[in-house]
Formats: C-alpha cells, structure tokens, sequence
C-alpha cells in the first residue's frame, strides 16, 4: 500500500504493517516518517530494535537479516529492524531476502527500510511490488513552494508562532529547499518570540539564509513559467558550485521527456502511459501535463533544438559562456511561447 507523508498517522493508526520502505529526496520528511512508525511500533509492542545498513549489497549478510527477524530476544520481546539502504538498491540476493521476508513476515518483527533517492522505474522491480502488497510504501520528494508555505504556517502554529503573511513569505525564502534548516529556524524563533507577533524584522533578525535549491526545483521553475524564479535558482546552483554540465544534462533531458511525451499521445497513446514510458513520475505528471496544454508543438522543436545546442557547448564542442548559455536557455524555457531570436543568433 502506497500512502504519502501526511496520510501515515492514519495507515498508521489503522494497523502495524510488517514492512515498511520509505524512499526519496528530502531527508527531514523521511526522518520523520521513519521516528512516526517507530512511535507506532513501540507503543503496539515492538519494543526491541536493531540496526543495520547495506553499504555494499554483494557483501551484505542478508540471510543474517533474514535469521534475525525469525528470531526473537532472549525477553521475548518483539523488535523493529532498521535497514538503510543509501543507494535504494538491494542487488539480487538482497531482492530474493525481501521477497521472501515479504512473503513469509514474523509476527515479532517489523522491517522499517530507509533509502535514498530512487534511480529508473524501481517501481516495477519486483521486490518493491512485494513490498508494496504486503506492507507499506511511501516516496518524500521535496515540497513545492506553495506547500513548503502551507508547511511552515503549520510547524509556526504547533510552535506558538504568530507570524505575519509578510514575515512567513520572508522565511521561506531564506530556508526553500531546506525544511532541516526550516524546522530549526521556526523552533529558535519560538524560543526567542515565545507569545510574540512575528514580522519581518524578527525573521531577518533570527533567520540565516539557509535557501536550497537542486536542479529539480530549476526545471520545474521553468517549466511553471516563472522566468525569475528559475533564474534566482539559477544563480543558487552557481554559487553553491554545481557543475554546469550536470545542469545541461537534465534540461536536455526533460526537455526530450516532455517531447517523447508529446509523439507517444500524438501516436494515439493515453496520456498516462505516454508519461510512465517516457520517464515522467507520477508526482510530476499533473505539472507536465498542464504544460503541454500550454505549449506549442512548435515550442518543443525549437527547445529540443536549443538543448542540443546547449549539451554541445558544455562539452566544448561550440564557442560561448556557458552559464550565460543557460540562463538564456532557461529564460527561454520557461516561456509559453519560443522566441524568434537567441543569443546563438546574434552576431559575435
């Protein structure tokens, strides 16, 4: 059973299942969803706990994982077994242990597996389906703005914060793409503004500006047409020292997604198995979706076309600026209509 972040406390209260995943790439939300079902656990009895991480899957004891939930404490009591698993890829042998933990669970213990960010469709992998039918799959995948808002107004309430809209719009500024830094940055403002009214000099104040942004939070930018926003997350990725040519690498690539997207329906495919074959997660199918309502065909030629050129200059197969390149590039992107003129057409 697939839930999400906010759903859990109601899957959870319903039942303990016997194995749960968490997956994705936003570590405060995956930490909190792990110290929920720990919560859970313990308090229906599963009281003992153990520990272990698959740094390399090939030399990992995964019997020895195996053995350990089919054996209980020498109290008799009841345990949840921590795997994480840093890459989310178990290798062969460990598939085979958490289809068969899957298939035969013990009623003593309880498998809370943590991973990091997905890579390809992992959904169809068998032992995630395992997973998935006999216990409990979530993927946490970094908030947009407008909830990282909705966030942050509910963490200030459960904190006794009063803040102004102006004072919360500042603070998500300073903390977007961060929601560690966030949830810090709101417990050091109720310790310092306990039963005050929050603005925006006490955030400026307090709140040091812990902004992150990854290449995701570029490309949707664009992709929502917000040319500012894009280009601020720009100059964020530049500074922090983000290697331009990654960046090319995943606007080329979204960009042939979204084009893959638009021949696949135009050959008579749904629009839900045009996204899944082409790549597009179901969390950013609606995103896409809108944007292919909104633009041309002739507007993905043309950024197909552009990407290419871009994904030529970042290996040094053309002359030019390359953060300049994508800046222009990204501008252009996150434009309901494609311009007549680049910067590659103008005369140098």
């Amino acid at each position: 059973m697939n839930v999400f972040p906010d759903t859990l406390p109601k899957a959870l209260a319903k039942q303990i299942a016997p194995v749960y995943l968490i997956t994705g790439d936003e570590p405060l939300q995956m930490m909190e969803a792990a110290d929920q079902i720990r919560v859970a656990c313990r308090d229906a009895g599963f009281t003992n706990s153990e520990r272990y991480q698959v740094d390399n899957a090939r030399s990992f004891d995964w019997q020895g994982l195996q053995m350990s939930g089919n054996t209980m404490s020498l109290f008799g009591d009841k345990k949840i077994i921590n795997l994480h698993l840093p890459n989310g890829k178990p290798g062969t042998e460990g598939a085979n242990a958490l289809k068969n933990w899957c298939a035969s669970p013990s009623p003593d213990a309880v498998l809370l597996i943590t991973a990091g960010k997905p890579e390809g469709r992992f959904q169809n992998s068998a032992w995630f389906k395992a997973i998935d039918k006999a216990g409990v799959t979530m993927q946490v995948w970094p908030l947009p703005p407008d909830k990282t808002e909705q966030w942050i107004r509910i963490r200030l309430a459960a904190n006794q914060v009063t803040a102004s809209d102006a004072a919360v719009t500042l603070l998500l500024e300073r903390v977007e793409g961060n929601l560690l830094a966030a949830r810090q940055e709101i417990e050091k403002l109720a310790i310092l503004y306990s039963g005050q009214s929050v603005g925006p000099h006490e955030v400026l104040a307090s709140v040091t500006d812990s902004s992150r942004y990854s290449i995701l939070d570029l490309v949707d930018a664009a992709l929502e047409s917000d040319p500012a926003r894009a280009v601020k997350v720009l100059d964020s990725l530049q500074a922090a020292g983000d290697a331009p040519v990654l960046i090319c690498w995943h606007l080329a690539s979204e960009v042939r997604k979204v084009h893959a997207v638009l021949n696949r329906i135009e050959s008579g495919e749904s629009v839900t198995s045009a996204m899944m074959r082409s790549g597009i997660w179901k969390n950013r199918q609606k995103q896409v979706g809108k944007v292919l309502q909104a633009r041309s065909r002739i507007f993905w030629l043309r950024a197909l076309s552009d990407s290419s050129a871009l994904d030529r200059l970042s290996k040094g197969m053309a002359d030019g600026d390359l953060w300049v390149e994508i800046g222009a590039f990204v501008t252009r992107l996150s434009g309901k209509k494609w311009p007549l003129l680049r910067a590659a057409d103008v005369p140098r």
